[in-house]
């Protein structure tokens, strides 16, 4: 059991690591491009393009932790062998992982409607 904790961590935090590297030719391109006067092809130029890069990268951040923490309780389930606790605390854990899903779009909706309404103000 405890080995394999071990390998869902290291599963876990490569997989954030990965995530976060993917997002570095962008980062790379912005870093180099300061002090110029023209902005790169895919770089906002307005604060809503960059607001809502930003807002993408934190909710996909989050929809990944939350949708490993349905994966660890589907884990800790399996595992679970018919204890009433365990298969309890396995049940709460998929249900806070949904609810994370859950509030991530519906943060994600509410930037979008945010920043529409800035927008058209």
């Amino acid at each position: 059991m405890k080995r394999m904790k071990n390998l869902i961590k290291v599963f876990s935090i490569s997989y954030v690591i990965a995530y976060a590297m993917s997002y570095s030719p962008a980062v790379a391109v912005t870093i180099s491009t300061w002090g110029t006067t023209e902005a790169p092809a895919g770089v906002p130029t307005d604060i809503r393009g960059a607001v809502m890069n930003l807002t993408n990268w934190i909710l996909g951040f989050i929809s990944i932790i939350a949708t490993l923490v349905i994966i660890w309780g589907g884990v800790q389930y399996l595992t679970a062998g018919g204890n009433d606790e365990q298969v309890g605390a396995a049940k709460k854990t998929i249900s806070y992982g949904i609810i994370g899903i859950v509030i991530a779009g519906l943060a994600y909706a509410m930037v979008i409607v945010v920043s529409t309404v800035i927008l058209q103000a």
